[in-house]
């Protein structure tokens, strides 16, 4: 019993960070949706160590293992951002997000050329991409997109500036990473070793729009399939 008692505080607390990252990447190309949930991954992420401070009946070399811990965390780049920016959240409602675009002709997933743009991070990429059909539609691609698998589309980048300039989903993603780590090191304090798949980021799934992936009856009606 006691062991289950850690297993549905700590590892639930976890469960629901996963579960607002899974939603911030899913809305990445959604400017509401993506920052409502970002802000709760990261409120979610912190909770992740409260929780296990205050779990009960812990081992008794708990505390010698997670005084090393602490020390690892507060001199882990990334995590000592997350909460500065769990504050900034918590005390100031939000955090100051920026958007960069590149707008252009993509073969598959790959960017074959492209305009990149500084826009208002509240602008939907539906539309970007919209925009940009009607520059290179009739330009650098047929109506009938002959050329297979080129297509218009846009690649989204979104940076939150109290965390610095790299991409912030791949940010939290090292993160989750970490705390999965740190978890199950913990529940071998109890004897019980966990084994897990480790999983990669697609970036370039998740950055990039494409005509087909709004629509995927075009490649029926352009014949590539």
């Amino acid at each position: 019993m006691k062991f289950k008692e850690f297993i549905s505080s700590t590892i639930n607390k976890f469960k629901e960070a996963e579960f607002f990252l899974a939603k911030t990447i899913e809305n990445y190309h959604n400017p509401n949706e993506f920052q409502y949930n970002l802000n709760a991954f990261i409120q979610a992420f912190r909770n992740i160590t409260f929780m296990l401070q205050s779990e009960k009946n812990k081992p008794t070399n708990f505390d010698t293992w997670y005084s090393g811990k602490q020390e690892e965390m507060r001199n882990h780049n990334i995590l000592r951002k997350l909460v500065n920016a769990r504050n900034i959240v918590v005390k100031q409602s939000s955090l100051s997000h920026r958007s960069k675009v590149q707008v252009g002709l993509f073969r598959g997933r790959k960017m074959k050329l492209a305009y990149i743009h500084e826009i208002d991070p509240m602008t939907d990429t539906k539309e970007i991409l919209e925009m940009g059909k009607k520059h290179f539609i009739g330009f650098m691609l047929d109506e009938g997109h002959s050329a297979i698998e080129e297509q218009v589309g846009v690649k989204r980048t979104w940076v939150v500036e109290e965390l610095g300039e790299e991409e912030i989903v791949s940010i939290c993603f090292t993160a989750i990473k970490y705390m999965r780590g740190l978890i199950c090191e913990a529940l071998e304090l109890f004897g019980v070793k966990v084994v897990y798949d480790d999983v990669n980021l697609n970036m370039s799934k998740i950055q990039v729009l494409l005509e087909t992936d709004l629509d995927p009856s075009l490649r029926k009606k352009w014949d590539w399939d």
